[in-house]
């Protein structure tokens, strides 16, 4: 089976994972500062969150997911070290420094309560930001963190660093890579070595990264058959509906529950791909597929600046209470102004890329 270069399943992912992770944030904010009280207007049916699944945390393994399917198709056939380093940490970091600028200068202008601490940060501490670790770093000490990418993006940056490393390995024998991967994985959740929000650790986000790696060598192969197809297609789909309804508390760890829900939505969109025989695939021709294309361009620069846009209106709309629609419509206007700050990055990045010694070089450039 010839493995494609792309998948519009993971772009339909992708956008499925920021949207938790936004929705999330945004419903989590309104709760935290009293404006509005999601459990109880939605009965507890429509929620972020029962005893088994976070979808944020749902979110977060998809995209680590989807973050280590791309880097391995994009290196299927060939593979130049120097280049990844210098073409991803490009594409990763030069948005962030663009942003990180706009949201420091915005902090200072209009909220200076965000920086209020920084003259008590050791000055060095700026190297995490250089290498846009603020984030991660944070919880463990005091960095000038403006929650642009946040753990998220530190957490991504150092699986970057070794995917050379765990490609190596999947190249040579990627059922005994995944078979090792799963079992410090297993040992890590099931004998909680790690107590403190695992899921926003890179030591379990690790295994999301490497499992992504590893999906998108099999999945082609494995959904070749329109029945196999379709079988995976219901059978997945059930099990979403059940986990969404089902509320008594599995005996598992939540951790290992909503990379499980990843998994089931990681396989249940890639039914719906054209990988064999006759069946309307969900790539190019597919409806609105230009759309989901057109946002996913600019899908990290969104991810970028969405939790600061959210904070900022939580922060002035705090203990004053709104209703449903206007929570509809508070949501809408917070993703406009989202996307509207995304184009404004990808604009500067486009001049960015202009400047010569990046452009003869084909650094950083994106379509």
């Amino acid at each position: 089976m010839l493995i494609k270069q792309k998948y519009a399943a993971m772009d339909f992912l992708r956008i499925l994972a920021f949207f938790f992770i936004i929705l999330y944030h945004f419903m989590f904010e309104l709760e935290q500062k009293g404006i509005f009280n999601f459990k109880k207007y939605a009965g507890g049916y429509i929620y972020y969150e029962n005893s088994n699944f976070n979808i944020a945390m749902i979110g977060v393994s998809l995209f680590f997911m989807i973050s280590g399917a791309g880097l391995m198709l994009s290196a299927e056939k060939s593979f130049n070290i120097k280049e990844f380093y210098i073409k991803r940490f490009s594409r990763l970091l030069v948005p962030f420094y663009i942003a990180e600028v706009f949201v420091l200068i915005a902090s200072f202008a209009i909220k200076p309560e965000w920086v209020i601490y920084f003259p008590q940060v050791p000055k060095y501490r700026t190297v995490f930001n250089l290498f846009a670790m603020d984030g991660y770093f944070e919880r463990y000490f005091q960095t000038f963190c403006l929650h642009v990418g946040e753990w998220f993006l530190g957490a991504l940056i150092m699986l970057y660093v070794i995917f050379p490393l765990l490609r190596f390995f999947m190249k040579k024998n990627r059922y005994v890579t995944i078979g090792v991967a799963t079992a410090y994985y297993l040992c890590m959740v099931f004998l909680d070595v790690i107590h403190v929000t695992p899921w926003t650790n890179v030591f379990i986000k690790f295994y999301d990264f490497v499992l992504g790696m590893f999906l998108i060598t099999e999945i082609p192969g494995l959904m070749e058959k329109k029945v196999i197809r379709r079988v995976l297609r219901y059978a997945t789909l059930a099990l979403i509906i059940f986990g969404v309804f089902f509320k008594p508390a599995l005996p598992t760890p939540i951790t290992f529950n909503n990379l499980l829900y990843a998994i089931i939505l990681y396989i249940h969109f890639f039914s719906y791909e054209k990988m064999g025989d006759g069946e309307k695939e969900i790539g190019a021709k597919a409806k609105g597929y230009k759309i989901v294309e057109s946002i996913c361009r600019i899908s990290y620069e969104i991810f970028l600046v969405h939790h600061v846009i959210i904070y900022y209106v939580g922060d002035n709309l705090a203990g004053a209470p709104i209703g449903g629609y206007q929570v509809v419509a508070l949501f809408i206007t917070e993703m406009i102004v989202m996307v509207g700050m995304a184009l404004f990055i990808r604009l500067l990045e486009k001049q960015i890329y202009k400047i010569p010694f990046i452009n003869e070089n084909n650094i950083c450039k994106r379509k």
